[in-house]
């Protein structure tokens, strides 16, 4: 597991990259069961604190283990558990996978038989007919995926871009765009007659995200490399916040957040949110702003500032924000535990125009 090395400074892919790169192989299932020793790790540092967790014991150790959400470092454990409660942080680590059909590429129904008919098993989910929860095969290894007619994209993301219901012939700001998976499904829901300006500080992402927006079969988007905190956009009809974050809400996927993040890191994302989030709402049009985080400081503390023109977007008692802040019946969040997807936040801002 020379992977585990890496963990404090790449991600759960990363890592396990650089792993394989100098080992020079990989075998059929490795990729999932590095995922759960990453998952454990905590687990066995709490028990066996003098254990090297870049060993083989301690793989050897994690593997009998298991993943153990209450051994999250305590800096995170105190924030979250008051928040999601004991049975919310117990089933922190639910998840399914999502796949989103591509009508960009076929007709929906064209697709799903497709699908049916080559024998892969998956179930349509029942708020979005175009999202299926994928269960085998896995989705890179079919010639479905490579073509762009399934893309995964977690539940949560999907619901980010209901939440702006983007419409033909609107000009869109998207921030934090990159690698394109909303941007995608925005043109989606359109057919491809919105205009949407991407913009990602990471020039690499943004051209990840030009090769995807190719497969995908996306239009009429253009992409911008620059810092969202100093935009010179003046004008859309509506902003996509996607704002860097802690992606604490995605330990269910990446189990190596926890072991990277820090208290300072943290500090400096919110303090560049609240930068990004007061220039798109200084536009004076309606801003949806989200996080893939379980931490209040990247959510509800965040949009206290707009309460006055905070939409409410759920009647869902179960997915609204947190109780302790004051805005909390008027955003929303997806959780682990009840929706097996990622942990996002979501709020809707429509500040008057200046």
């Amino acid at each position: 597991m020379r992977a585990l090395k890496y963990l404090n400074s790449s991600s759960l892919e990363s890592s396990f990259k650089r792993g394989i790169k100098e080992v020079g192989e990989s075998v059929p299932g490795c990729f999932e069961t590095y995922r759960n020793v990453v998952w454990a790790l905590p687990h066995v540092k709490r028990i066996y604190p003098l254990v090297d967790p870049s060993s083989l014991e301690a793989v050897e150790i994690a593997l009998t283990l298991g993943p153990d959400p209450f051994s999250l470092p305590k800096w995170i454990l105190d924030r979250v558990r008051p928040l999601l409660g004991d049975e919310g942080l117990r089933n922190l680590l639910r998840r399914k996978t999502w796949v989103r059909i591509n009508t960009l590429k076929k007709g929906l129904q064209e697709i799903l038989d497709e699908l049916k008919g080559k024998g892969y098993s998956f179930v349509p989910d029942r708020d979005f007919n175009y999202l299926v929860e994928w269960i085998f095969p896995q989705i890179s290894s079919i010639p479905e995926f490579r073509q762009g007619l399934l893309i995964p994209q977690d539940k949560a993301s999907v619901m980010v871009v209901n939440v702006l219901d983007p419409k033909p012939e609107e000009t869109i700001l998207e921030i934090g765009g990159a690698p394109g998976t909303k941007t995608s499904l925005i043109q989606q829901l359109t057919h491809n007659k919105s205009y949407v300006i991407s913009v990602d500080i990471s020039a690499r992402r943004v051209e990840a995200q030009r090769r995807l927006l190719a497969k995908w079969g996306v239009s009429n988007v253009e992409l911008v490399i620059a810092d969202a905190t100093e935009l010179k956009v003046t004008h859309a009809d509506k902003v996509l916040v996607d704002a860097p974050c802690s992606n604490s809400g995605t330990m269910n996927v990446d189990p190596s957040i926890p072991l990277r993040l820090t208290k300072a890191e943290l500090l400096k994302l919110v303090r560049i949110q609240k930068m990004i989030l007061k220039r798109a709402v200084s536009l004076g049009v309606p801003v949806v702003y989200s996080t893939c985080s379980l931490f209040p400081e990247e959510g509800e503390k965040q949009v206290e500032e707009f309460s006055r023109y905070l939409v409410k977007i759920t009647d869902d008692p179960l997915h609204m924000g947190y109780r302790k802040s004051k805005v909390w019946m008027r955003v929303m969040r997806t959780y682990p535990h009840l929706d097996y997807s990622e942990g996002f936040f979501i709020s809707k801002i429509e500040p008057s125009p200046s």
